[in-house]
């Protein structure tokens, strides 16, 4: 073949090549990609360069993009979702791609070819290195805790509410870290800054080193060979009798845990328990005696040693049994029967049966539970379920509803049961008031509207609206004063009454495990004159939630950037609903697994 049909050929195959249009969502023209300070350094053809250019875009301008459009995850997009920032950019990739690459001081241009292999070949070179770092710097640690400040100052909504000092806190963190001299473990700075969060009050935040692998570290499974539940304010110790929930003491002259290793156990929830730190009292203290149990994690997200011997103390209240105990690595958590029920409910529901979730009690009572709070279009059939529901329990003498053990999840299931519940006069009810951390006020933010709120001049609220939401703001006001230059404007959510009104009393029973949405439901209808709060106050908690991650350590932050307040103006944060009937879980209920709190409301409704 001649020389001219020899080029004729490659440049015919180049041509194709350039044109044919990737049909890969996940691909890439490189085999891996290192950093060093924050440039690029690619593997092409089993070699390392410095990537200058790809195709007409040099790498400034593509991490210029990621930075901006993908915050802290930009060198994880940009290294192992090049074609999804190409799309985004508006240049979707063609199969093959010019390069510029350099070596030292010399330059060279190449013709890479996106395919799925080598994008997996990156990811997997990701994931080792993120694997194998275990630490950092003294310098790279508080280079991260810098960062960290500036998240909490830029974008978290509660820092600016908080009372706490998390700046001193940081300080005296860096300081520490620079008297040590030493290279810092990685796992270390994640709790230490997890504790300086929790203080905040922000209960939808966390910190988490998602390279952390529980296996590496032998003590961390290790639990208190048996099971603790709140009873009365205090900690008893059980053990199970069956698989269904039913559980005795431990020792029944001795039943209440007193100490673990000389500590008290409320001063150990107060000291070591950080993540519930600013939760309401009850739930507090049940997820810290859930976090208790678990001892060998409590210990090791405190950066503390685990002692070998652990010395129990149990009292009946007047007089104390000292025991030692071996820490196991077996399941030992209190699983009540109440749990056991609402989970069941959930997986009836992912299956598509509701049955589950209604029933008519003694004396004419209608009955829902929700266990979770689901968005309707992703359930298919719970609309029309729900709609039913209140057609058969028209004639009831009442209506509980049941959001005990529910964890959250949107606000769908709140705006389509208003429509039943909320009283015609009351309406429109203006049930939420929220601020998005934000110096663009006038954006309309996908955060906010999937949470059905909008501000006063939305196009969503018609006149009457408006008037509602002006009559409303005339005598709201905040309990926590901030500084509202920082926040979007106010956004409502309102709640109006439908066609068909249920007309009989309604009572929704929650408890100290109803979270996040679930808490946003009790919330919205507390203070309608035909509605009572029942059960035990509420795990407050309202945020949206944004996610970042520190430079050295890559240290996941989670973060909240909105401010949700009640109608009497408390944050739902660390406050949650209080009922207007209390009714807590008895010995019954915590042993046996029998609901009383559901049987004491269903007595309270009948007299």
């Amino acid at each position: 073949m001649s020389t001219y049909c020899t080029l004729f050929t490659f440049c015919f195959i180049s041509l194709i090549g350039f044109s044919q249009k990737l049909q890969l969502e996940k691909a890439s023209p490189f085999t891996a990609v290192k950093w060093e300070n924050s440039q690029p350094i690619v593997q092409f053809d089993a070699k390392w360069y410095t990537l200058e250019k790809l195709d007409v875009y040099s790498t400034k301008e593509l991490l210029d993009f990621c930075k901006q459009e993908f915050g802290g995850k930009w060198q994880k997009r940009f290294s192992e979702d090049l074609v999804e920032v190409l799309t985004k950019i508006g240049s979707p990739p063609n199969k093959k791609v010019k390069l510029l690459l350099s070596s030292g001081k010399q330059q060279q241009n190449a013709i890479g070819t996106y395919t799925l292999e080598n994008r997996n070949k990156v990811v997997i070179y990701n994931y080792e290195v993120k694997r194998k770092l275990k630490q950092i710097t003294a310098s790279q640690a508080i280079e991260d805790i810098d960062a960290f400040q500036q998240i909490l100052k830029k974008h978290s909504s509660y820092s600016l509410v908080t009372d706490y000092d998390y700046e001193s806190a940081l300080s005296l963190l860096k300081t520490n870290i620079e008297s040590s001299k030493k290279n810092i473990d990685i796992n270390y700075l994640t709790h230490e800054l997890a504790k300086v969060l929790a203080e905040i009050g922000d209960r939808h935040s966390s910190v988490k080193n998602e390279q952390f692998e529980r296996k590496e570290y032998a003590t961390y499974s290790l639990q208190l060979p048996f099971s603790i539940a709140p009873l009365n304010g205090k900690a008893v110790a059980l053990k199970p009798i069956d698989k269904e929930g039913v559980y005795a003491y431990l020792n029944t002259a001795y039943p209440y845990l007193k100490s673990i290793n000389g500590i008290d156990i409320n001063k150990m929830i107060d000291s070591l328990v950080y993540k519930s730190k600013k939760a309401p009292k009850e739930a507090k203290f049940r997820y810290g005696i859930a976090e208790i149990q678990q001892l060998g994690k409590l210990y090791f997200i405190n950066n503390l040693k685990l002692p070998k011997q652990i010395k129990i103390v149990f009292t009946n209240g007047k007089t104390e049994k000292t025991v030692y105990v071996q820490l196991q690595n077996e399941q030992f958590r209190y699983y009540s029967k109440l749990e056991r029920n609402v989970r069941q409910k959930s997986r009836e529901i992912k299956k598509g049966n509701f049955n589950s979730i209604s029933k008519l009690l003694k004396g004419n009572i209608g009955y829902l539970s929700l266990p979770q709070m689901y968005r309707l279009d992703k359930v298919k059939g719970l609309e029309q379920y729900i709609d039913t529901t209140f057609f058969a329990f028209r004639d009831t003498k009442a209506l509980i509803i049941d959001v005990r053990c529910n964890p959250g999840g949107v606000r769908d299931l709140t705006q389509k049961i208003a429509g039943y519940i909320v009283p015609k006069l009351n309406a429109p009810w203006v049930a939420n008031v929220a601020y998005l951390r934000t110096d663009a006020k006038d954006t309309i933010y996908n955060a906010m509207t999937s949470r059905f709120l909008y501000t006063n001049t939305s196009t969503k609220f018609n006149d009457i609206d408006s008037k509602a939401i002006e009559a409303f703001s005339n005598n709201f006001t905040v309990q926590k004063v901030f500084d509202t230059s920082k926040f979007s404007k106010p956004h409502y959510m309102v709640l109006k009454s439908g066609n068909i009104a249920y007309t009989k009393p309604i009572y929704i029973l929650a408890n100290e495990r109803s979270f996040s949405a679930a808490t946003v439901f009790t919330s919205a209808f507390n203070g309608l004159p035909n509605i009572k709060i029942v059960g035990v106050t509420t795990d407050g908690s309202s945020g949206n939630s944004k996610k970042m991650y520190l430079k050295n350590s890559n240290i996941r932050v989670k973060i909240s950037t909105m401010l949700s307040f009640k109608r009497n103006g408390e944050t739902l944060d660390g406050n949650g609903t209080k009922p207007d009937i209390y009714i807590s879980e008895d010995e019954e209920q915590i042993l046996k697994g029998n609901d009383v709190q559901l049987k004491r409301l269903i007595k309270i409704i009948n007299k």
